[in-house]
């Protein structure tokens, strides 16, 4: 271990290391910790020459580990319109109109994170763009990246006519009287056919978007992600971080499979992401696996249920059991983790078997198969994803109660109740590992540990929370958000918890919110981002 030594102190460490939760100082040598303990020992251990780091009273913790982002997507979502919190379709309107006037030499008028119940019965129409904007091609993305919502120029660019049929795994909206097509592109109307051609930018404007992500993760505390739908540019873009010395934060990632109806092609996928995995195997980036968008989401009606929703509707799933399972046990034997994005019951129950069924068929264990999102599942599936390991992978931000009316109104009250239920993952055994699934919701750690602890809205206080009787004490939550993600990622010997022979990856909060209570977490703020004894961003 060579490099200078650093001690930091002056504020209570916690560890989420599960031998010494808590401690005076920490000693860096290099990239990694040397000592973590009381004070007196650490000054020894620093010796006469180290540079000293005061946390001023603060808090010390180890970096935030964001077990559920997509990176060059976040950093693109920051260029666009927000739409998030608009509140009404007269704001979306408004804001849409002003991104268009701000940038009058865009080709296209882009937004994002429209949220359904602003929209007049959750049913975005052309109609409602094509007056502000008449002469280029409008996209804005739903808040869970599910849909977009089009104008009629949106449409004549992507070729999509009233006759062009649906895409397998997704629709194109149309109207039940006439036919006609609404510009509302739901699943993978939206996966195969918008996300291609907003995707097509330059390498310059594939950096810029990356390096906003990292340079935002960084401020907020969070040293390594994982990255759920990667794609071959974004990784070489992410490369090119890494090899010029500009990467802030650690990535593992997923290779995002495209459902096809082909299972030939489909699999060719796998091989090729196992061919990326080969090559990047680094402790700063590194291709883990792949993920599966295997239905959609609640508030658009598109996660399938086993029963349907309270409008009597439902879906099915985009990756059908018989697609998924042959894919996850050729991935599975590969030696690659396999993450599937399962919000409703119905495909919570293919996503288990399809696990299931891979370790057996291919006599394997331990890959750390995980399943995202899991917003509505029965208990019968929460024992099983605990009986068989399978990892939880969740996102408190996604239970903000002020964004959850129109949630709770598409499963009713029974089924409502039921939702996010971490504390049951716990209970069943489950490793559970918390994210933030940017840019669908905020990135922002702090908020959404706030969000775990209280099942409150960080942004209205007057809003009733969620099954307050859910919420997890402070210390589980930062568990949940640092050591927990990290094992799931396989980084737990890197990173995650603050003990010698870590990695120096390090968050300097102003205040202690373990010391105040939960609401303090609103207040507190990073003082200082460390990676790798690296500081990547200082107040």
């Amino acid at each position: 271990m060579a490099g200078k030594r650093v001690l930091i102190s002056g504020a209570r460490i916690y560890t989420a290391d599960p031998a010494a939760l808590w401690a005076e100082a920490v000693v860096l040598q290099g990239d990694r910790i040397l000592y973590v303990g009381d004070r007196e020992s650490a000054v020894r251990a620093a010796g006469d020459d180290a540079e000293r780091i005061d946390a001023k009273g603060g808090l010390v913790v180890p970096g935030f580990v964001d077990g559920h982002v997509h990176l060059s997507m976040t950093g693109a979502a920051m260029r666009r319109a927000q739409l998030r919190g608009a509140g009404s379709i007269d704001e979306i309107r408004r804001r849409v109109r002003q991104w268009a006037d701000e940038h009058p030499d865009a080709p296209r008028v882009l937004g994002t994170a429209w949220v359904h119940g602003d929209v007049p019965n959750g049913q975005p129409d052309k109609s409602m763009l094509d007056d502000i904007v008449p002469d280029r091609p409008v996209y804005l993305d739903a808040f869970d990246f599910h849909s977009t919502w089009v104008n009629s120029a949106a449409l004549e660019e992507l070729g999509i006519t009233d006759d062009t049929p649906d895409p397998v795994g997704g629709e194109i909206v149309r109207d039940p009287k006439t036919g006609v097509a609404t510009g509302w592109l739901q699943e993978t109307a939206t996966t195969n056919l918008v996300w291609p051609l907003l995707n097509t930018v330059s390498d310059d404007e594939l950096d810029l978007q990356v390096t906003a992500a990292l340079v935002a993760f960084a401020r907020a505390g969070i040293t390594a992600i994982v990255e759920m739908a990667l794609e071959e540019q974004a990784l070489e873009s992410v490369a090119r971080m890494q090899a010029s010395g500009r990467l802030s934060a650690r990535v593992v990632g997923h290779i995002i499979m495209w459902r096809t109806g082909d299972l030939e092609e489909e699999l060719a996928q796998v091989a090729r992401a196992a061919e990326l995995a080969a090559q990047y195997q680094g402790d700063m980036l590194r291709v883990t696996g792949i993920k599966f968008i295997g239905d959609g989401t609640i508030d658009g009606c598109t996660a399938a249920l086993s029963q349907p929703y309270t409008d009597g509707t439902n879906c099915d799933p985009i990756w059908p059991a018989e697609a998924l399972t042959p894919m996850v046990a050729a991935a599975d034997k590969a030696g690659l983790q396999v993450a599937i994005h399962a919000i409703g019951d119905a495909t919570i129950d293919n996503a288990i078997d399809a696990i299931e069924n891979a370790a057996r068929v291919n006599g394997t264990a331990g890959r750390r198969h995980r399943i995202e999102h899991l917003e509505y599942a029965r208990q019968d599936q929460i024992d099983r994803i605990g009986a068989l390991g399978i990892t939880a992978s969740m996102q408190p931000v996604h239970v903000d109660p002020a964004f959850l009316k129109n949630w709770l109104e598409k499963l009713g009250p029974e089924r409502g109740a039921n939702g996010f239920a971490w504390p049951l993952y716990i209970k069943a055994g489950a490793p559970l590992a918390f994210g933030s699934d940017t840019p669908t919701a905020p990135y922002e750690a702090l908020p959404n540990m706030y969000i775990a602890s209280t099942r409150r809205s960080p942004s209205d206080a007057s809003v009733e929370p969620h099954r307050p009787d859910w919420a997890l004490p402070m210390e589980d939550a930062i568990r949940h958000g640092t050591r927990e993600p990290a094992w799931a990622a396989h980084l737990e010997h890197i990173t995650g918890t603050l003990k010698a022979g870590m990695a120096a990856d390090i968050v300097i909060l102003d205040r202690d919110f373990f010391a105040e209570g939960p609401a303090a977490l609103l207040q507190t703020d990073v003082r200082l981002t460390m990676i790798d004894g690296r500081i990547v961003y200082s107040a």
